[in-house]
């Protein structure tokens, strides 16, 4: 069974029995040297909200920068059905870490949402949305998502680690 399939059915094991009102329920699933997380705010039949969606892998541990920032355009390339394209914004040399992030963000009256992901060398690759309201510094929300999108973000943050592996 697939990471991507083992993280749906561990989100499975919990759908209904988690809610808003309650803390971030973590689930896990591993495969390898390879472990992808998220953690629930609200689980159903046909999709999930959460707050946290991370791949990690000790084979990221020695990557360079130059790696990074190929995996983080390839990635780029895959997310075309997340709510927003994403595009990398900035490669941090000294944390060996690339940001990536919705480009354009969406926008109403209300202010920007977006999502931010981040891949690092030690090693993971992690995705968070958030929300910037005017006068207001930004705060993190969930990010709502059918499993089938979960899965899909399992493979291709899979997919970007397979390319550093690989490459």
């Amino acid at each position: 069974m697939s990471l991507a399939k083992k993280i749906q059915v561990a989100v499975s094991t919990v759908q209904g029995s988690v809610s808003a009102a309650t803390s971030p329920h973590p689930v896990s699933a591993c495969e390898g040297r390879r472990q992808a997380s998220c953690k629930i705010l609200q689980s159903g039949a046909m999709a999930v909200s959460l707050t946290e969606l991370s791949l990690q892998s000790d084979e990221l541990a020695a990557v360079s920068i130059g790696t990074l920032r190929d995996a983080s355009q390839t990635l780029c390339r895959r997310l075309t059905y997340l709510l927003e394209p994403i595009s990398p914004v900035e490669a941090d040399t000294e944390k060996c870490v690339v940001q990536m992030r919705s480009n354009p963000p969406q926008a109403d009256d209300n202010g920007l949402r977006y999502y931010e992901l981040l891949i690092e060398r030690g090693g993971a690759v992690t995705l968070h949305r958030y929300e910037k309201s005017p006068d207001h510094p930004r705060t993190q929300v969930s990010a709502t998502m059918t499993h089938e999108v979960l899965g899909r973000l399992i493979d291709d943050f899979n997919a970007a680690v397979d390319g550093i592996v690989s490459g």
